[in-house]
């Protein structure tokens, strides 16, 4: 293993855990505090905010160390054709999913804080955040697997 390889597979591994980790926190504390009157408008909007800006930058790290790792590691035929290929796969699918869910959650949590308190701002989007802590679980299950 290069040095550049063992870099790459280092940051990839450390922003997905980060990113799983940090939409767990999100999905089981964050949301949760701000629905039952515990958070605030301001911080629920700051927590949420940190967490998109994380989540855009995983995003763009996950693509170009996974794409460095999939391409020395991986030819079409074994990413489609194996099981292991298709953990991968899943994985890339699962990322996008959690990317999605992540911003749509922020977006419309950012523009239901200017109409209504943390709490009910918190209610109307906890399944989409709820939706994203599966997904990162999910994600956690197949790098396991992988």
């Amino acid at each position: 293993m290069t040095v550049l390889d063992a870099t790459m597979e280092l940051l990839h591994t450390l922003f997905a855990g980060v990113w799983a980790g940090w939409a767990l926190f999100v999905a089981a504390l964050v949301v949760p505090a701000a629905r039952d009157g515990r958070l605030g408008a301001e911080a629920l909007d700051w927590l949420t905010g940190r967490y998109a800006q994380f989540s855009t930058l995983a995003a763009v790290v996950l693509f170009a160390t996974g794409g460095h790792l999939a391409g020395t590691r991986y030819e079409v035929e074994s990413l489609t054709g194996t099981g292991r290929g298709h953990l991968v796969l899943a994985m890339v699918a699962l990322w996008f999913a959690l990317a999605g869910l992540s911003h749509v959650g922020r977006s419309r949590l950012s523009d239901a804080l200017d109409r209504e308190n943390a709490s009910d701002a918190a209610a109307g989007v906890a399944p989409i955040f709820y939706a994203a802590g599966v997904v990162a679980v999910g994600l956690l299950l197949v790098a396991g697997l992988l």
